[in-house]
């Protein structure tokens, strides 16, 4: 995701059989899952940065980087890191999913593209999120195109594909075992070591994501040329700057009941606490293309016609959230008691 934003519409609807062809570990708690088309055929393509949503159990659907390389046409390849506090799906991969396994899955989309460039871009990878930026440096790798990559790891036993980068990329620098400021004084040295003008790519867990933008704003960058991608929602939700305003406190605001008008639709309902835009829309019938369900891909990125968001997501830049007129209804919600979608 760019700061200002790489936006995809998500509006596919094709779903693909896939066939687990091989299951691998990668590191410690992390597994790699090799799928296939149950006919052996071509799968349709992709550009790094891509993931696919899979579509599990019960209901469940969550969206994995591809990891592997844009030319290997007959498969996708996914790191799945099994969280201690799993929302089901990395506990659903780990304990029951096996060689033979099918799933079904969305095609492949990019939030977090690799922009064509003749400059050498800089890679910022913490844990589990060196999975789109592994498809990055073997991207630039077969362009021959400079490049530099930090990755960030809890030791040599979690850093996935450690020997592949290695192989692969023109500069890598492994950074093992830090703490926070150990982290933020290696991320100003990242940034010290190349030009401001240098296209900046971030992946991994939120506070990394902000430490490595903050570093990045201070050094000279600006923020068309900071793309990234986060690999969790954040942890407190952030609101603009009118909230204050609100004589409910925030915790009590965001759990407030509210009216939801559907403009286009000619639909209205309420959404109750705790019940998402997207999830109250479906219940009208009308369905609000989504992918990631947590307020970072951008997918659902909606026009607001009358009321005023309450953000928590992590996609809008303040200008948009101080201008009132985008919300993305998969987390966000509303400070007053009415919101209006061009929907």
């Amino acid at each position: 995701m760019n700061a200002v934003r790489d936006r995809f519409d998500g509006s596919a609807t094709t779903t693909l059989m896939l066939r687990v062809r091989a299951v691998r570990q990668a590191a410690e708690d992390i597994r790699l899952f090799e799928l296939v088309s149950l006919e052996g055929a071509a799968l349709p393509p992709w550009t790094p940065g891509a993931h696919v949503r899979l579509h599990l159990r019960d209901g469940l659907v969550r969206a994995y980087s591809l990891c592997n390389t844009a030319q290997q046409r007959d498969c996708y390849v996914i790191a799945v890191k099994r969280e201690a506090a799993s929302r089901g799906g990395s506990a659903f991969l780990h304990a029951q999913v096996q060689e033979g396994t099918t799933i079904s899955a969305s095609p492949p989309v990019n939030a977090f593209p690799l922009i064509a460039d003749t400059r050498a871009p800089l890679l910022l990878a913490a844990g589990i999120g060196i999975t789109p930026l592994h498809a990055m440096a073997a991207e630039l790798a077969v362009q021959g195109r400079r490049h530099r990559l930090h990755y960030f790891a809890r030791s040599l036993a979690h850093a996935a594909f450690f020997h592949e980068l290695a192989a692969c990329s023109q500069g890598m620098s492994l950074h093992l075992g830090l703490d926070g400021a150990e982290t933020e004084r290696a991320l100003a040295a990242s940034m010290a070591a190349v030009p401001p003008s240098s296209p900046l790519y971030v992946c991994g867990p939120s506070p990394f994501i902000e430490a490595a933008r903050r570093h990045a704003r201070l050094a000279g960058w600006h923020e068309q040329d900071i793309h990234f991608e986060l690999f969790a929602a954040p942890v407190k939700p952030s609101a603009n700057a009118d909230v204050e305003a609100e004589a409910a406190p925030l915790s009590e605001v965001a759990d407030r009941a509210f009216e939801l008008v559907l403009h286009r639709s000619g639909l209205r309902c309420e959404v109750a606490p705790g019940q998402s835009i997207v999830a109250a829309a479906a219940r009208l019938g009308v369905v609000i293309g989504t992918s990631c369900g947590e307020g970072f891909c951008g997918s659902c990125e909606s026009t607001v016609l009358e009321g005023q968001p309450l953000h928590r997501d992590s996609v809008l830049s303040a200008a948009e959230r101080a201008g009132g007129r985008r919300i993305l209804p998969c987390v966000s919600r509303c400070v007053g008691r009415r919101l209006v979608l061009d929907l």
